[in-house]
């Protein structure tokens, strides 16, 4: 007769895999068929008081004993496939709701797996094959120093990389800059590399320790319009009012500016004979800079051009004279020779 644990397990096993033939669960077959699966694996396991699971797995008597060990090999395989499945599951509903950043979610994912199926090896060489599992685990230690010595750099990725993704400074689809170096689109921030996508569409692979370790300036975040700003010089003799009113006048009815918004003229610092300003627009994104920076730069020149403003320093002459010339220009005689002694 079975006991009341084997007929509560019999009993959710059945719901389970009832479950998982309605349309509406589509998505949660898998879960659903896998964790029935295993009830009922473990509901016929042979237990004390499970006349069922004795009749099929007994040993005594010259019963057969290798299926008894498929079947806690089957049980603890399937169980952590499913433990595996409801942390992926828990990530997108958790620290990933929006599943904007699958790269990040299957990070955590591999490496809670590894881990899940390592303690579901290590439960079958104790449970199943009645080893001693010390020995493994000290086997185990040795090896594991031996690879992190060898491994260590990629180790420094990997943790890095965990880092990141904990603490999400930036993510897939975000614009970065490092350390005014490197810029690009986030791509993916795998196990070992952060990957960005430059304006001239090449792919930028970094290691994650690198990233870790730089001045990340994240052009996306807060999400909304980008602040995009041009600098330039021109002459101290020009009135810093009327450069002003100029770069306003630019700026004004600007296709890339976000409408609504007034763009902001400002002289910053004197350098040398020149003045430098700044001329601040807000656009849509930080991804049209290029096309807003060349357009705006386009306006600015022929702003100028019309108000006969000079960019930057006047040219000089630069004039080379000959040194009869430079004494006809001073009125200093002129020598034409080698004197000649007076004969007397």
């Amino acid at each position: 007769m079975f006991v009341w644990p084997e007929i509560s397990l019999l009993s959710i096993a059945t719901v389970l895999l009832l479950l998982r033939a309605l349309p509406y669960f589509r998505a949660y077959r898998p879960l659903f068929g896998g964790g029935g699966v295993l009830l009922l694996i473990t509901a016929l396991f042979p237990r004390t008081g499970n006349p069922f699971g004795q009749f099929l797995f007994s040993t005594t008597g010259g019963g057969p004993r290798l299926p008894r060990e498929l079947f806690g090999i089957v049980w603890w395989i399937l169980g952590a496939w499913l433990f595996k499945s409801l942390l992926d599951l828990v990530l997108r509903w958790t620290l990933f709701p929006d599943n904007d950043e699958p790269h990040a979610r299957r990070l955590f994912a591999d490496l809670a797996s590894g881990l899940i199926y390592v303690l579901a090896f290590v439960g079958i060489v104790g449970t199943v094959f009645n080893e001693p599992v010390s020995t493994f685990l000290a086997t185990s230690g040795v090896l594991a120093i031996v690879l992190g010595l060898a491994l260590q750099n990629t180790i420094g990725d990997v943790i890095a990389g965990l880092a990141i993704n904990i603490g999400r400074p930036f993510g897939a689809g975000d614009w970065i800059t490092l350390a005014d170096e490197v810029s690009g689109q986030v791509m993916q921030v795998n196990w070992r590399d952060t990957r960005l996508r430059t304006w001239s569409h090449d792919v930028v692979v970094i290691p994650n320790s690198l990233v870790s370790k730089a001045i990340v300036t994240n052009h996306s975040r807060p999400k909304g319009p980008h602040r995009c700003v041009i600098r330039l010089s021109v002459d101290l003799a020009v009135a810093p009012s009327r450069v002003i009113e100029a770069l306003k006048a630019a700026a004004t009815g600007s296709p890339d500016a976000v409408h609504g918004t007034i763009a902001q003229a400002y002289a910053c610092a004197f350098s040398d004979s020149l003045v430098d300003y700044e001329l601040a627009f807000v656009i849509d994104s930080f991804a049209l800079t290029p096309g807003a920076k060349s357009e705006m730069l386009r306006r600015i020149a022929d702003t100028f051009q019309g108000l006969d403003i000079r960019i930057g320093a006047p040219a000089m002459d630069v004039r080379i004279i000959r040194q009869g010339d430079l004494a006809v220009a001073t009125g200093a005689p002129q020598s034409t020779g080698p004197s000649q002694p007076n004969e007397s």
